[in-house]
């Protein structure tokens, strides 16, 4: 028997618009949480954030320690993970939980109270349930490098108590591309068709003689979310930790369940599950857009061969070689190759996207032929068709939305990338503002602070209000006051 389910899961896509909200909901227990702010005093952090909010500690991490990174707004800048376990370990660590005045709404456990931590003071932490967490600590910092922990704190302050642990995806190399160049040094470009129709030049990657694209490696510090993840085992990372996690836990004496072995699954939010449904939609508008693409490139490759073919240069040579021919001839001559030329050009225009349309119904005859061998009778095969059908519609009424939402999204997440770099510059502005108020007001009481000192804030909080408190109200001259009254 086991005292308990492990709990690590991980999250990694967090990017610089979720910065802010993430950093209000760990330090100032803000969010969707049920938190208890008397407890909130007996959170402790392992590692606390070195600036004075979430967002802000992860650039000077990033900056402090050299670290390149993508400065695009999809860049994944944080990763984090949250370790706990159901109420029943923790009561087998000697915790003790009371009736929190709540009920669960749903589940096996429906109508019966929700319990909370019976925590009033730091005596009613065991000291196992808090070596519980040291040693998971110990282990996420070994996994990850704790020059690169962002803030790792315990919650007692919610219903089960757990750990937050932030950090940055630090690789030591990463895989450069290497493109091709002409004889001046000067990259080599091919002209592609962007999403919106545009063409742009890009340049062309090197291929060996296998034909694979030549990469080479580049040695420092660097912030790759993908590279980090294929360091630890590609898509088998999560279910690895887990084993991992379960072995050293063990080893420490704790007595976890580790789940379904091999199962490679993390956390999902509600919402997050919500995007993955509409990223399968989208993907399916990614695989009709390529096509289109394709048909597209062929299109513009054949209007192309048709207008060298308009053009009578290419034939004054020929001209120059037929002999004892008028010129008049020679041009309906010219002509007729003309046409004939443009017939093959267009034929094998059609021809190539005879070959795709050809690809993409062996495709779908191959998903048929096997959804086929599922089906036996023809109810099935109907209720099939009927529900393709369904799918369909659904289909291009959610790639609507999609398209509505996204730019909505899109809209919004520029304005509030703009919004928080403007508080996050006035913050700093409003910091350094108060050092030099609070450093002038210790000037004039005589306390000369050093440039690299630190201000003790709460006493020169108590010394502007002695000044306020003058000049708000001054003293009352009594030097002609005999106690009678004017």
């Amino acid at each position: 028997m086991y005292d308990g389910n492990q709990v690590i899961r991980f999250e990694n896509k967090f990017k610089a618009k979720d910065l802010g909200g993430l950093g209000i909901e760990l330090t100032e227990r803000k969010g969707t949480g049920n938190y208890d702010k008397n407890r909130t005093k007996f959170n402790y952090a392992y590692v606390p954030l070195t600036n004075y909010d979430f967002r802000s500690s992860v650039y000077l991490k990033l900056n402090d320690n050299n670290i390149y990174y993508n400065k695009g707004k999809n860049t994944n800048l944080v990763n984090g993970a949250i370790v706990t376990s159901g109420k029943e370990f923790f009561q087998s660590l000697g915790m003790n939980f009371i009736d929190g005045g709540r009920k669960h709404q749903k589940g096996k456990n429906k109508g019966k109270p929700i319990l909370i931590p019976d925590i009033k003071s730091k005596d009613d932490i065991p000291k196992e349930v808090t070596r519980f967490f040291d040693d998971s600590f110990e282990f996420l910092s070994n996994l990850v490098g704790k020059e690169n922990i962002i803030y790792a704190e315990i919650h007692y302050d919610e219903d089960t108590p757990h750990m937050h642990f932030y950090f940055l995806p630090v690789v030591n190399e990463v895989k450069r591309k290497v493109f091709e160049k002409d004889k001046d040094g000067n990259l080599i470009k091919k002209e592609v068709i962007s999403k919106d129709g545009k063409v742009k030049l890009l340049p062309i990657q090197m291929k060996d003689e296998k034909g694979k694209g030549v990469v080479e490696i580049e040695k420092g510090k660097f912030l790759n979310c993908d590279q980090f993840w294929k360091q630890l085992g590609g898509k088998l990372s999560f279910a690895k930790i887990q084993d991992d996690y379960n072995e050293y836990i063990t080893n420490k004496g704790f007595n976890l369940s580790r789940g379904n072995i091999g199962s490679n699954a993390f956390h999902l939010t509600k919402a997050e599950k919500e995007l993955e449904d509409l990223n399968i939609q989208i993907n399916d508008m990614k695989k009709e857009f390529e096509k289109n693409r394709i048909l597209n490139e062929i299109q513009l490759e054949t209007n192309k061969e048709l207008s060298n073919v308009d053009s009578k240069e290419i034939f004054n040579p020929i001209k120059k070689k037929i002999i004892g021919y008028s010129d008049n001839d020679i041009n309906k001559l010219i002509d007729y190759s003309k046409n004939i030329q443009k017939e093959n050009i267009n034929n094998e225009g059609i021809i190539k996207e005879q070959d795709l349309k050809i690809n993409d119904m062996y495709d779908e005859l191959y998903e048929l032929t096997e959804e086929n061998e599922k089906l036996k009778d023809g109810r099935a095969i109907k209720e099939r068709d009927e529900k393709i059908y369904e799918q369909e519609e659904l289909i291009s009424k959610q790639k609507q939305i999609i398209r509505e939402k996204n730019s909505i999204i899109k809209n919004l997440e520029n304005k509030l990338v703009k919004v928080q770099e403007s508080f996050d510059n006035f913050k700093i502005k409003m910091f350094d503002f108060c050092n030099k108020i609070c450093r002038a007001l210790a000037h004039k009481l005589g306390h000369h602070y050093e440039i690299d000192e630190d201000i003790n804030y709460d006493k020169m909080e108590y010394h502007a209000n002695r000044v306020n408190y003058e000049y708000d109200h001054p003293r009352k001259d009594k030097s002609n006051d005999r106690g009678l009254s004017l």
